[in-house]
């Protein structure tokens, strides 16, 4: 949108010479029509005056005011009380008064506001008779004031104590505004501001000595800076500068530049039996960064298929390097008596880049990226003070291109996981410090398993012959490592420091952290438990039928199968397992509805009986490392690999199991419009397998046959929303988990929301030494994909029990009065114990924020402070979300 034409501009253009008549043409072959009530003219002082109901007229330019004169002898033109203008491209204006000096192109105004319209045609703002009744129509996206404009150019003008909200801020005064003691404008263009101060109210806020902002929907110029304050790494300023690269693409660069959180002061004691003798020095803070960082966006949008954002971060860290073996700093030998000294060598160049694209490519092909990636394990944790963000263990890139069809289904797909759990990097080196040692040997770090590629051919089920459906999925997958044929892991999962802990392991009271040395992880060869690359074929075809047993039940039986094949890149080796799938599903349904004056209301209790039979198979799992014996332990690596219960040696382990549930449901009706304010799922699993005592199989026959009793329930009534899920293992006598949300919004700014989740699963510490951890826990993360219910819940002897894993979070969002917003929220683990003291801290962070933004909601500006556990409290931030201001702005 480009802002209005002054109303002084207009008259500098429309009253150069205003006749004597009614109508004339101006040198321009423009004609103005001048209308009024009463007209006369003084010769003798060359004096034009029209009284009543004044309007001068021409094509597309209105104005209306009460007097008009023009003083042909000192070129002036005047026009007082309620003037109001309407001119082409939306603009219109109202004033008090208004004195044009056609001489200097100066024109001095009262009560003068420039407005710029929107969602309203120049017809419909013609015919307004008021300055009240043209400035209520429509929305009003730019509002501008000044005292005395000067016309510099065809389209440029310098505006004196100029005053103007770029938004749409309803009807009324603006609660906000910009102000500034003189302005440049060019009318479509941009605009610099000197000395701008944003007011809130009466009240100054913000001040710059200079301003650029771009006029026009897409005009390159500065954007609004953004200035941060974190307790990760203290002050942060951002500069945006856009640049338009035509109508399909743009670009954002964001120079910034991050102060660092200020060093920590420390104490060392060389003798803590002797009082006095402290040594005080200081130490960086592990987390957090300092230094310049350039952000570099580009969008583009070339057509209404494609759209897509390509960015790319580049930061110069002078803090110190992290060891990622360690976590820590590296750290000279220590001096006797003397604290240990960092290496002060500096992290260097680190940064980001991501890729969002989407494209419609036709005839049902469809391309889509989401690719994240950084420079190392850290970076994330560095940058964010958030504790959900912080904990983030793998960050997930994938790109497909596919077509979607009624009757099948074709797509090319490549994932790709980066390992952030430590503070490898990912695209340089990572050695030892020269100062450590000069010949700085490399560190050796893990190989995360990619999806190169995937390939999925699906046709779904449709009708055969005879009643039969029937539906088909193949799938190829190369599961390996960027750039190596195996992950040299090693005896089990990769560590930093080179260990390994054994199945059951006791540690030596005299050192208990200490573990024996993995000889298999990082040596280059292919031993042990490593993982290698593998090639997979899935085959999966299902075929059913359905079956009405008359008007009471109906009968859903299938048969399905599900073949794979796998080939070992290193070893050479292949492997195949099958077996096949039987299901039957019976399920029935008793409803009624009452109808009443306005709605209808139906209540349905619908019972199922879901039967699922593997019989067993033939082949089994690839095994682990480079054992060939035949008996060797399996090595599934994911979901497909773990579709159903297997031997030790990777068999499939066949299974009869069984879910029965009723479901119950509320359905509302009002006119065309239905909504379910009440559904509720309660249901039984059972195992009904009979184990046999074969090699490598489950070490006890007699299972017992009831799993997870579970209830899950979800209900909506007016601002109300909420579900909860609960699962109880009957053989050990307790609830497995307990999940309930439920959220209160009025859809006017007012919520209060939480989630509770509440997991029995095995303990990290029986992980630690070798326990699988799906061995106990709930039914859900027990369950193989083609299985109904999960194993037997249980806890191995001798090795930490399982435990309970709560985590409650709490919120709110308020609006108050004069813009104010107030958000809280709670992350809350109510069994976390200090490891040290054994001190109940259930609080892990609160986050509390508030806001002030204008009516129009154009702009918001948050403080937000953050206390977590074991920190004090710190000003965590400043946001400031700009979405409205025409041309400018960042955030949404």
């Amino acid at each position: 949108m480009s802002l209005l034409v002054p109303l002084a501009a207009a008259l500098l253009v429309s009253s150069a010479q205003i006749p004597l008549a009614t109508q004339v043409q101006l040198p321009s072959g423009e004609t103005v029509e001048l209308a009024a009530d009463f007209l006369t003219y003084e010769a003798d002082k060359q004096v034009l005056t029209a009284r009543g109901h004044c309007e001068l007229r021409t094509g597309e330019m209105l104005l209306r005011s009460d007097e008009v004169t023009y003083d042909e002898a000192n070129q002036v033109a005047t026009a007082s009380g309620n003037v109001m203008f309407v001119g082409p491209g939306g603009m219109a204006a109202v004033a008090d008064d208004v004195r044009v000096d056609l001489r200097s192109f100066e024109a001095t105004l009262q009560g003068g506001l420039f407005m710029q319209k929107k969602g309203v045609t120049l017809e419909a703002l013609l015919t307004a008779k008021t300055p009240q009744e043209l400035r209520a129509m429509g929305e009003t996206p730019v509002l501008l004031s000044g005292s005395r404009i000067r016309r510099t150019g065809p389209n440029a003008f310098v505006v004196d104590d100029l005053a103007f909200t770029p938004c749409e801020c309803g009807p009324g005064d603006p609660s906000w505004r910009v102000e500034a003691s003189a302005a440049n404008v060019v009318l479509g263009e941009r605009a610099t501001l000197s000395w701008p101060v944003v007011y809130v109210q009466s009240v100054p806020v913000f001040a710059l000595p200079w301003l650029y902002l771009p006029l026009a929907e897409r005009r390159s110029g500065l954007l609004l800076p953004a200035p941060t304050f974190s307790g990760v790494n203290g002050f942060t300023l951002n500069q945006p500068i856009f640049i338009t690269l035509g109508r399909s693409y743009d670009l954002t660069f964001t120079p910034g530049y991050y102060v660092g959180k200020p060093f920590q002061e420390l104490t060392f004691d060389p003798n803590p039996e002797v009082q006095g003798d402290e040594i005080h020095y200081r130490e960086p803070h592990l987390n957090g960064v300092r230094g310049p960082r350039l952000l570099t966006e580009f969008r583009y949008v070339p057509s209404e298929r494609t759209r897509g954002r390509v960015t790319l971060g580049l930061l110069h860290d002078s803090r110190p390097l992290v060891n990622p073996e360690q976590g820590r700093f590296y750290y000279y030998p220590r001096e006797a008596g003397q604290p240990e000294r960092y290496v002060d060598a500096p992290r260097g160049m680190r940064g980001e880049a991501s890729w969002q694209h989407y494209q419609d490519l036709g005839d049902g092909w469809v391309d889509r990226v989401d690719a994240s990636f950084v420079s190392d394990g850290f970076y994330t944790r560095d940058l964010t003070a958030d504790v959900i963000a912080r904990e983030l263990d793998y960050l997930r890139s994938s790109a497909t291109v596919f077509r979607r069809k009624e009757d099948s289904y074709v797509g090319l797909d490549v994932s790709l996981r980066q390992d952030i759990r430590f503070a490898y990097r990912f695209f340089q080196d990572n050695r030892i410090p020269s100062q450590l040692d000069p010949t700085r040997p490399e560190i050796p770090s893990p190989k995360t398993f990619q999806r190169l590629p995937g390939l999925v051919m699906a046709l779904p089920e449709r009708p055969l012959f005879g009643g039969l459906i029937g539906g088909l999925r193949a799938e190829y997958t190369r599961q390996a490592p960027m750039g190596a044929g195996f992950a040299d892991d090693g005896i089990d999962v990769f560590r930093p420091n080179g260990t390994y802990t054994p199945y059951k392991f006791t540690p030596d009271p005299a050192d208990p952290w200490r573990r024996p040395v993995d000889p298999g992880q990082s040596n280059g060869v292919f031993d042990y438990d490593d993982r290698e690359s593998r090639d997979r074929i899935d085959f999966t075809p299902r075929l059913s039928t359905s079956l009405a047993l008359g008007d009471v039940a109906q009968l859903t039986p299938s048969l399905g199968l599900r073949q794979d094949v796998w080939l070992g890149e290193v070893s050479g080796r292949t492997w195949q397992r099958g077996y096949p799938i039987g299901n039957l599903l019976l399920e029935s349904q008793l409803a009624r509805t009452w109808s009443g004056e306005k709605s209808s209301y139906r209540h349905a209790i619908a019972p199922s009986l879901e039967l699922r039979y593997v019989p067993g198979g033939w082949g089994k799992v690839p095994s682990a490392g480079w054992d060939r014996d035949s008996g060797a332990k399996a090595q599934p690596y994911d979901e497909i690999d773990r579709a159903v219960p297997l031997r030790f040696d990777g068999r499939t382990q066949g299974f009869l199991q069984a879910v029965l549930a009723v479901d119950q449901t509320l359905r509302v009706k009002t006119g065309t419009n239905t909504v379910e304010p009440l559904r509720l799922r309660i249901g039984q699993g059972f195992d009904l397998s009979r184990y046999a005592l074969l090699y490598g199989g489950r070490p006890d026959d007699d299972q017992p046959i009831l799993r997870d009793t579970f209830a899950r329930l979800t209900a909506r009534a007016g601002w109300l929303t909420a579900g909860g899920l609960v699962r109880f293992d009957p053989n050990a006598g307790r609830v497995t988990q307990v999940s309930a949300d439920v959220t209160l919004d009025d859809t006017k700014g007012h919520a209060v929301y939480a989630r509770f989740d509440d997991i029995y699963a095995t303990s990290q510490a029986a992980i630690d030494l070798g326990e699988n951890p799906f061995l106990s826990g709930p039914d859900a993360i027990r369950r193989p994909l083609d299985a109904l219910v999960g194993s037997v819940s249980r806890e191995s002897v001798d090795l930490p029990p399982a435990k309970r894993a709560q985590a409650l979070i709490v919120g709110t969002r308020l609006t108050l009065g004069f813009g104010l917003g107030v958000r809280y929220e709670a992350l809350v683990q109510p069994l976390y114990q200090d490891s040290t003291n054994q001190e109940h801290k259930p609080f892990a962070q609160q986050t509390l924020g508030v806001s002030y933004g204008p009516a129009c909601n154009c702009w918001r500006i948050e403080g937000v402070v953050t206390k977590r556990r074991d920190s004090g409290l710190e000003f965590s931030g400043v946001n400031l979300n700009v979405t409205g201001f025409g041309a400018f702005g960042s955030g949404g």
